[in-house]
This record gives C-alpha cells, sequence and structure tokens, in this order.
C-alpha cells in the first residue's frame, strides 16, 4: 500500500527517507513488510503523500496493529500480513501444500509447525497455533471476511499428523464450505497443468481504502508482498484460471468425504 502511495504521490524513496530522517533501505523494508513503521512515522509519510482521510486511516490501523506485543515473538513480515488479514474484505488463495491457515484446526496447525519449525519447544509450538486460531474468527464474525480458497488434491491426500489428526481436519473443511462467505475448491490430479504449477498466493483486497489490493507470497523464511497492478491482475487473473480447472463446490466436498472415509 505505501509504495502504491508513493508512487501515486510521484515521490521517490529518497524523499521518503528525508522525511522520516532514515536510510533509503528503511523506506524499501518499509514497503515490502520486511520492517513495521511507527504511528508517528505513518503520520509524516502520509502528510508527504497526500493521502486522503480513508487511506490515512488504513495505513495508521496497519502501524498500530503490526507493532503490538504478543507471546510469541513473530517476525515483522508475518505482523504485516496478519494485520492486513484482519482488515481485508476479500482473500483469494491458492495453496498446493497445506490447508490454508484460516482453515487449520490446532491440531493440524501444530503438526505443521512441528515439521516447519523443529526448534520450535512444544510450548510455543501451541502458542502458535492458538494464535492462528484467534484469527480464524474472521471466517464467521458480524462481518465476515469474504474467503475463496483453491488448493492442490495432494493437501488433502498428504496424511499430516496422521488420520488422527486428518479426519477432523477434513470435516472442518466440510463444515467451512457451510459458510456463505467461504468457498472451497480443489484442483484434481486429473486436472494436469494448471496456471499457478510451482507458487503459492494470496490477493487481499482491504476494506479500506476501498478497492485497494496486494498480493503476498510466503516461502519457508520470508513473506513478500507485490504492490505493482500488473502483478496483482497476473495474479487475479491465474486464480480465475485456478477456479475454472478446479472441482465444484459440491463436488469437493464430496471428495473431501471420499477421503475420510479412506482415513476411517
Amino acid at each position: 500500500m505505501l509504495r502504491e502511495l508513493r508512487e501515486t504521490a510521484g515521490k521517490k524513496r529518497s524523499e521518503a527517507a528525508d522525511t522520516l530522517e532514515c536510510q533509503v533501505a528503511k523506506i524499501s523494508k518499509i514497503e515490502t513488510g520486511r520492517a513495521t513503521l511507527s504511528p508517528g512515522d505513518a503520520r509524516l509519510l502520509v502528510d508527504l503523500y497526500g493521502a486522503d482521510d480513508e487511506v490515512a486511516d488504513a495505513v495508521f490501523q496497519l502501524a498500530r496493529d503490526a507493532r503490538k506485543r504478543t507471546q510469541v515473538r513473530f517476525p515483522d513480515w508475518v505482523k504485516r500480513f496478519v494485520t492486513m488479514e484482519s482488515i481485508a474484505e476479500s482473500i483469494d488463495v491458492y495453496e498446493p501444500e497445506l490447508i490454508p491457515g484460516l482453515m487449520q484446526t490446532a491440531e493440524y496447525a501444530m503438526a505443521v509447525t512441528a515439521a516447519t519449525h523443529p526448534e520450535k519447544t512444544g510450548e510455543e509450538i501451541e502458542q502458535m497455533a492458538n494464535t492462528r486460531a484467534s484469527r480464524q474468527a474472521r471466517l464467521a464474525d458480524e462481518d465476515p471476511i469474504k474467503y475463496s480458497a483453491v488448493i492442490s488434491e495432494a493437501v488433502i491426500r498428504r496424511p499430516i499428523g496422521g488420520p488422527a489428526v486428518m479426519r477432523p481436519q477434513l470435516e472442518h473443511l466440510c463444515r467451512l464450505s457451510e459458510l456463505p462467505n467461504v468457498t472451497l475448491r480443489i484442483i484434481p490430479f486429473a486436472a494436469g497443468a494448471h496456471s499457478a504449477m510451482g507458487s503459492s498466493f494470496r490477493v487481499i483486497r482491504l476494506r479500506k481504502p476501498s478497492g485497494a489490493r496486494t498480493v503476498y507470497l510466503e516461502d519457508a523464511v520470508f513473506g513478500h508482498y507485490l504492490d505493482g497492478s500488473t502483478q496483482i491482475d497476473r495474479h487475479a487473473r491465474a486464480f480465475e484460471l485456478l477456479q475454472s480447472v478446479a472441482s465444484s463446490e459440491a463436488d469437493t466436498v464430496a471428495t473431501l468425504q471420499r477421503v475420510i472415509r479412506e482415513l476411517t
């Protein structure tokens, strides 16, 4: 968002750095989510960029929420994603490896975290899972997020945590699929090649400023944000194409129920 604001205002990173009295590298880190922004610095930047009240309020909220303390220490790029998720109007997510975070059961989340973060203690893993569980309230609150997920068939076939974890997880997906704001579709193995081979991504549309979008990419050690309109449009189009080759929502639930029976 900040990069788009800066470019729209015709400002250079060096001008933003002069305003905050910092190095240009810090501006780059702030724009890509690798560093947080204090509320005071946020005020200086929105003034420099001439942002309207709606945009300014969204930037201030991002700055405040990203700096909140939690029991578990998370990197800045994770804090930024969690904050954007909390003020998103909709998220379109494609995952080829894992159940999307907002759809994970606590047991599944802990099994994944134990595998991907072997350095974490059992207590830390549980705290991380609890933090994720609190975020899932967005799916069923008074003004719920519109959440559209497309996953590979491999996601539901990989026995993470064994049947004792996977059965409840797949049953949870069936229940979530009944929510009017949630859609879940599976790309079957038989679909062959598709528009997002070798990648996973989220297209996030924010409530404020209305219609603002960004793309979030994550690997094992870092999260990346794409704010350019061409990059965002490309991923939005890729998601549309994924939906065109994925099973229908009804067929997806039928597939989930079939795999649940196989695990019994």
